[in-house]
């Protein structure tokens, strides 16, 4: 993809933060509640409940489980249901103990963050390096497994869906990415791509926008920079591709 396009115009100015604020309030209620359950539910240690939880919550809410590797999961009196044949439970084995580490680096140098919302952009250059490392790793993992579906056959995961479940697991870092930005936004298939993509445009558009920071036009107080990346990303795909959305939403 173009350097700098979806924090920036095409003529290289930065996007006013006012219509930053626009975006971010006129999303989808729904997307936000969703974000913020799971932003809460990782601030301490991540387990398989809370990964499950999470990953149960967020699929739903993106269309994900209307077929494929994890049709009619869904959070139901605050656990996750309808995983017949344990897609998430093979999910979380399959990643497990590089995921654990990636978090207990990432909390250990949040803690020198300003808040953990910024982990994403006040990494040490070595630091950053490793964690895009380490996600894109995971990622790959993610991607290739496969795992029983309802049909009786296996299904991949797949790169959409991977990058959700880093999402639901790992929100100050991951990015969660449709199809469309894969193909129209980002133009890669390289996951590590994506997140020095978005890394660097955050960085740049601070830097000339007079000291302002992303995450204060978000006006609620938990949230992530990915989180809010995210909105400004789906709000870059083709208009007809948003049209679309927008109608399969009502």
């Amino acid at each position: 993809m173009k350097p700098f396009s979806i924090l920036f115009h095409e003529n290289g100015d930065p996007i006013d933060c006012r219509c930053i604020n626009r975006f971010l309030s006129a999303f989808p209620r729904a997307y936000w509640k969703v974000a913020r359950e799971i932003i809460k539910k990782t601030e301490g240690s991540l387990d398989e409940k809370v990964f499950e939880f999470n990953v149960g919550k967020l699929l739903p809410s993106f269309k994900m489980t209307r077929a494929g590797a994890f049709q009619g999961i869904k959070i139901g009196d605050g656990r996750l249901i309808g995983d017949k044949f344990q897609a998430v439970h093979s999910c979380w084995k399959s990643i497990e103990e590089e995921l654990g580490n990636l978090k207990e680096y990432v909390s250990e140098r949040a803690r020198t963050s300003d808040t953990r919302s910024r982990v994403l952009v006040e990494l040490s250059p070595e630091s950053e390096e490793h964690v895009i490392e380490a996600t894109s790793r995971i990622f790959e993992s993610l991607e290739g497994l496969r795992v029983k579906n309802k049909r009786g056959g296996y299904s991949r995961v797949g790169h959409v869906a991977a990058s959700k479940i880093l999402f639901s697991a790992l929100p100050e870092i991951a990015l969660p990415v449709d199809t469309s930005e894969w193909k129209h936004v980002f133009q890669t298939k390289i996951y590590g791509e994506v997140l020095q993509t978005m890394t660097k445009e955050i960085k740049e558009w601070e830097k000339m926008s007079n000291g302002k920071k992303l995450d204060e036009l978000d006006e609620q107080p938990i949230t992530t920079l990915p989180a809010i990346y995210n909105v400004l990303a789906m709000a870059a795909r083709p208009r007809a591709i948003i049209l679309k959305h927008l109608d399969e939403t009502k």
